[in-house]
């Protein structure tokens, strides 16, 4: 017995030392964000009380909440499209036993190994020529392109774990194809949506790169960029109002988070029930 649990007790420790050397960078923001101005350069002591100038300055300076809401909007209507079609795409596609939903699985997948930087330069293109350039709406739809791929592995696999019994018994009551759907096998993909969320919600709040380059009026800026654009615009970085938006920033994904993990767990494992 002695034998057994010295391995397990040596992986608790190592794991607590990871998740220490994970959350010191996370503990060091929130730390200088509170931290007076004459304490600033002094990173391993505790502030002595709570300095909250750096969040005024966040909110006057910066129009954080104008950020905040643009990428809100963005990030709801990415992850809500996307949903909408993979989820319908997976179920047919593992629903559907002819060769030509196979290929059109394996079409899906293919798009999960491009790269996403070859492919700016034909957006931009097509941006222009469909003019979308400086919308949100074009955000909206390179990140959508971008999540189907996955999203339709993800909620195929998790379809094949659904009885198609549920389906006959539906069907026998009178039940038409989109009730069916609507009704009985999305309620019953939350855990894979809650996956599919968790998962990708953080490559639209901290993308940097797409918005500069699609993006070029403030009042339509994310977060990322705004951020950016915050800390470099005067001479001189003032890092403490920097260190205020990034835990403004931050702190809805971690309530995210933390409503959504057991549906995230539930998808991870159901899916590999049936395959």
């Amino acid at each position: 017995m002695g034998l057994n649990k010295r391995p397990s007790i040596v992986l608790e420790v190592l794991l607590f030392i990871a998740a220490l050397c994970f959350l010191f960078p996370v503990f060091f923001l929130v730390e200088m964000s509170f931290k007076e101005p004459r304490y600033f350069f002094k990173p391993y002591e505790l502030p002595h009380s709570l300095y909250l100038d750096y969040y005024k300055s966040a909110f006057t300076d910066m129009a954080f909440f104008r950020g905040l809401s643009n990428t809100l909007l963005v990030t709801a209507g990415a992850l809500g499209l996307t949903i909408l079609v993979a989820s319908m795409a997976g179920y047919v596609l593992s629903r559907r036993p002819e060769k030509l939903f196979r290929f059109a699985y394996l079409f899906f997948l293919s798009g999960m190994v491009i790269p996403a930087m070859g492919s700016l330069i034909p957006l931009f293109t097509m941006a222009v020529d469909i003019h979308l350039m400086n919308t949100r709406t074009l955000l909206v739809l390179i990140y959508t392109a971008g999540f189907i791929p996955f999203a339709s592995f993800l909620y195929a696999a998790f379809t094949k774990s659904i009885p198609k019994e549920l389906e006959e018994s539906a069907s026998l009551d009178g039940c038409g194809p989109f009730r069916l759907y609507w009704r009985i096998i999305f309620p019953l993909l939350l855990p894979a949506t809650g996956t599919f969320i968790v998962t990708n919600v953080y490559g639209v709040w901290n993308d940097f790169l797409t918005p500069l380059i699609f993006l070029n009026q403030p009042e339509k800026m994310t977060l990322m960029p705004q951020i950016v654009q915050f800390m470099f615009n005067k001479q001189s970085v003032n890092y403490g109002p920097v260190f205020a938006v990034s835990v403004l920033a931050v702190l809805p994904l971690v309530v995210l988070f933390a409503f959504t993990q057991k549906y995230m767990l539930r998808g991870l494992t159901a899916g590999a029930v049936k395959g």
